[in-house]
C-alpha cells in the first residue's frame, strides 16, 4: 500500500511539474526571442526591459561588463540588413526562480574578401545564461560566454573555448598576405 501511495504520489509530481517546466522553458523562450528582436532593433530601453538591474555578461575573454556597457558597444555595431542573426535556447534546468540556460547564437554575413569575392561569413557562440523570476517575468541575470567559433564560406577560421588562451588581433592588412603574413615576402635583413 506504501509503494503504491508512494508511486502515485511521484507521478502526481512528475505530472505536475513537467507543464510547470514547460511553461517556463517556453516563458524563457518567449524573453529570450524578445532581447533579441531589441537587441537587433538597438532598442536600449526595450533591452533593459530583459535584464534584471545587476545585469552581468562575461566575454570568451574573461572581461565583465554591465547591461549599460553591453549596450554602448551593440550600439557601435553598424545595423546592416544583410546580416543575419539566430538563436536557440539549447536546454533549460530550472530550480525554483532561477534557471540554468545554454543558448547559442550565430551571425551570418557576406563580405567582399581582398580577393574581390564575395565570402560567407559566421559567427557563432554558446553561452551559459542564469535567468530569475521576479513576480511572473523572467529575467536575464547573466550570460557566459563558453565557445566562440568564426567560419568563412564554412570552413572553421578560429575556434575558442572558455579558458583557451586567445591569440591577439592582427591589425588590418597583417596576417595572410599581408605585411609579415603568409605569403608576404621577408623582412629586410637587420644591420
Amino acid at each position: 500500500m506504501k509503494k503504491t501511495i508512494s508511486a502515485l504520489l511521484t507521478a502526481t509530481m512528475l505530472l505536475v511539474s513537467a507543464p510547470l517546466l514547460a511553461d517556463a522553458q517556453s516563458d524563457i523562450e518567449a524573453r529570450a526571442a524578445g532581447l533579441k528582436v531589441a537587441m537587433d532593433e538597438r532598442d536600449d530601453k526595450a533591452i533593459k526591459k530583459f535584464l534584471t538591474k545587476d545585469f552581468q555578461s562575461v566575454d570568451i575573454s574573461g572581461e565583465t561588463s554591465d547591461a549599460d556597457d553591453m549596450i554602448t558597444r551593440l550600439a557601435m555595431i553598424p545595423v546592416d540588413p544583410a546580416m543575419k542573426s539566430d538563436s536557440k535556447i539549447v536546454s533549460v534546468t530550472v530550480d525554483g526562480a532561477n534557471a540554468k540556460v545554454v543558448q547559442t547564437r550565430g551571425m551570418k554575413m557576406q563580405r567582399e574578401g581582398r580577393d574581390g569575392v564575395m565570402h560567407q561569413g559566421e559567427f557563432i557562440t554558446s553561452s551559459n545564461d542564469t535567468w530569475v523570476q521576479q513576480g511572473t517575468t523572467w529575467l536575464l541575470k547573466s550570460t557566459e560566454v563558453q565557445e566562440v567559433t568564426m567560419k568563412r564560406d564554412g570552413v572553421v577560421m578560429r575556434s575558442f573555448k572558455k579558458g583557451d588562451p586567445i591569440p591577439p588581433r592582427r591589425p588590418r592588412g597583417e596576417g595572410r598576405g599581408g605585411p609579415g603574413g603568409e605569403g608576404a615576402p621577408p623582412p629586410p635583413p637587420a644591420d
